[in-house]
């Protein structure tokens, strides 16, 4: 018989380890909300708006086919290793497995990246976006590689080292940035910065790899192979989806507005991206607990799990919300110094409504994904893209840039209502 006080040390010691673990990826959040931030300000401020809006429909297909570099792997490797941390050979071959053919999709993606340049140029009516697919290229295909060895070390739970990477990511970033001003380099070409960025942390990344995994132990890793890529193929569609979605509204908005408005937008989405941020620091620190707990059918552990990060997270996430929309009219266009940057509030705020409303299931929408249901999960994403889409291709042309974010809204509170009704389905657990 266990002993429960036993059992009740083991559990506050978790939380103990959950507490630390997510103040240490803040400090990438925080980072991030710098580099992020400033990142669109400097552009739209050093190159102006259609500078900013071009970067960021580069960067809008460069998330998208780094997703396909992937090819869901990522997800396959957190959730194996974080089945069994411990046992290294294991460790070393869903490595191994994972990586063989992480290299060839990504070379594949970025080879579909570098093709399809002139045409989605010649779509959108913006030359620039042609010219910087190219130069965003390579950082693509480090990208990709990325992905995978992130999700190698988010599975062993080394969340301190995982906020690290994170934080070097951001960093390279913003030093690529000051380059380029520094050297003068043209609008077209600063999409060139991801490649700065992604190459810096790769060599990192790989020098973590050679220190924490055991190559020579990794027998097996044929067997791991097979399964992380009938994963991945499960998986892939709903990472895309997830990622197309986060920027379909700058998409359809490039397609029907100019560069200039696009960029007005494109720092509101921003913005509402960093705010998301703070989910998914708490999603990637949950994300190796509900997979050890579901693996080993404990559900009425993984929804103890949801309710305490829960009771602290909602009323964060909430009083963030409402102080981004208060502030964004006063501090965005001061910051930026142009005024025009103003038409961005009303979108904000819209975006941030959906934001606080679906604050209680946002750090829990890879569940799915966890209890080893990738198709699940990309029925549950796809629903909530077609969602933001309808809405998109309703409103855009009668409300432009409110119609864009109130699509944005709906999807977020979409994809809250599809979590809880399809993990009650699939996972007969009440969330």
């Amino acid at each position: 018989m266990s002993d429960p006080r036993s059992a009740e040390a083991e559990v506050e010691e978790h939380r103990r380890r959950l507490r630390r673990d997510v103040v240490w990826n803040l400090a990438p959040v925080v980072l991030l909300g710098v580099v992020g931030l400033g990142l669109n300000f400097l552009i739209g401020g050093w190159w102006g708006p259609s500078a900013l809006g071009a970067f960021n429909l580069v960067t809008t297909g460069f998330m998208a086919l780094a997703v396909l570099g992937a090819g869901g792997l990522q997800f396959a490797v957190l959730r194996a290793i974080a089945e069994e941390p411990e046992d290294r050979a294991r460790v070393a071959a869903v490595v191994v497995g994972a990586l063989i053919p992480n290299v060839v999709f990504a070379a594949i993606a970025t080879a579909v990246f570098v093709a399809i340049r002139h045409p989605l140029g010649a779509l959108l009516d913006s030359e620039p976006v042609a010219i910087g697919m190219l130069w965003a290229a390579p950082g693509l295909f480090c990208f990709a590689i990325n992905k995978v060895l992130l999700g190698v070390v988010n599975g062993q739970r080394r969340m301190r080292a995982f906020a690290v990477y994170t934080c070097l990511r951001y960093t390279l970033i913003a030093v690529g940035l000051l380059v380029a001003r520094a050297i003068a380099m043209p609008a077209d070409q600063l999409p060139v910065i991801w490649t700065f960025a992604e190459g810096g942390l790769l060599l990192v990344l790989i020098g973590e790899l050679l220190v924490t995994v055991k190559f020579g132990d990794s027998a097996g890793w044929r067997t791991w192979m097979k399964r992380h890529i009938d994963y991945g193929a499960r998986s892939v569609l709903s990472t895309l989806a997830y990622e197309v979605n986060s920027k379909l509204d700058v998409w359809m908005l490039g397609v029907a507005l100019p560069d200039a408005q696009v960029g007005v937008y494109s720092l509101a989405s921003a913005l509402f991206e960093g705010v998301m941020q703070l989910a998914i620091v708490v999603q990637n620190n949950l994300n190796p607990l509900l997979a050890r707990n579901l693996a080993a059918h404990r559900p009425a552990e993984v929804v103890a799990i949801v309710r305490r990060a829960r009771r602290w997270f909602v009323p964060l996430m909430v009083s963030c919300c409402a102080l981004g929309a208060a502030l964004y009219p006063v501090v965005i266009p001061w910051v930026i110094g142009n005024a025009a940057f103003a038409e961005g509030t009303i979108p904000f705020a819209i975006m941030m409504a959906g934001v606080a409303l679906a604050s209680p299931y946002l750090p829990f929408a890879q569940l799915l994904l966890m209890a080893s249901r990738p198709g699940w999960h990309t029925v549950y994403v796809l629903l909530t893209v077609v969602v933001a889409f309808v809405v998109n291709l309703a409103l855009i042309p009668t409300l432009g840039l409110a119609g864009a974010a109130t699509a944005t809204a709906s999807g977020v509170i979409a994809s809250a209502v599809l979590l809880r009704v399809m993990v009650r389905f699939r996972l007969e657990i009440r969330i």
